[in-house]
């Protein structure tokens, strides 16, 4: 019998805009998660939330509204045995296409690539990897409020969309 591994809980969220409190009250709804993946457009937010709580560790990225460039506008991290490319998105027309977003996923051997930027929710399995948007928690396009939780369990990812608490 095969021993089960516990499962790897990633909040992943997007486009805070200025909503620093938004941010905090997504972190402490979450509190059991490993780590924060945020994506983009919000860095002082996230500077600020991280103050306002406890946070679980934290992979950032720049995005376009972010004039911070020590940070990077991309990273690739390993959880749970699956690797994650991640990037605000506005690099790659994701306004307009996942096709140039896929190429560079596969290109770093990816299994999974989170990005922003649309403020749009957003799922899809395309041709070998997972491509998942949490929304934005702060300025949606459409609807309300949202943000990402990815578990990896023994390998296997499940993506889910959350309204953003109020």
């Amino acid at each position: 019998m095969s021993k089960l591994s516990k499962p790897v809980k990633l909040l992943i969220v997007s486009d805070s805009h200025g909503n620093n409190r938004g941010l905090a009250a997504v972190i402490k709804a979450e509190q059991d998660a490993d780590a924060l993946l945020f994506l983009g457009d919000g860095l002082i937010d996230l500077a600020s939330a991280q103050r306002m709580g406890p946070c679980p560790q934290v992979y950032e990225v720049r995005g376009n509204c972010d004039y911070d460039r020590s940070v990077p506008s991309e990273r690739l991290v390993g959880f749970g045995g699956l690797l994650i490319f991640f990037t605000h998105g506005n690099g790659y027309e994701v306004k307009m296409t996942t096709g140039p977003l896929r190429k560079a996923a596969a290109e770093r051997g990816a299994d999974i690539v989170l990005f922003g930027h649309t403020h749009s929710p957003y799922y899809a399995y395309t041709d070998g990897i997972h491509l998942f948007n949490p929304g934005s928690i702060s300025v949606p396009r459409v609807g309300r409020p949202t943000y990402g939780v990815l578990t990896i369990t023994d390998g296997e990812p499940e993506f889910v969309h959350k309204e953003a608490p109020l």
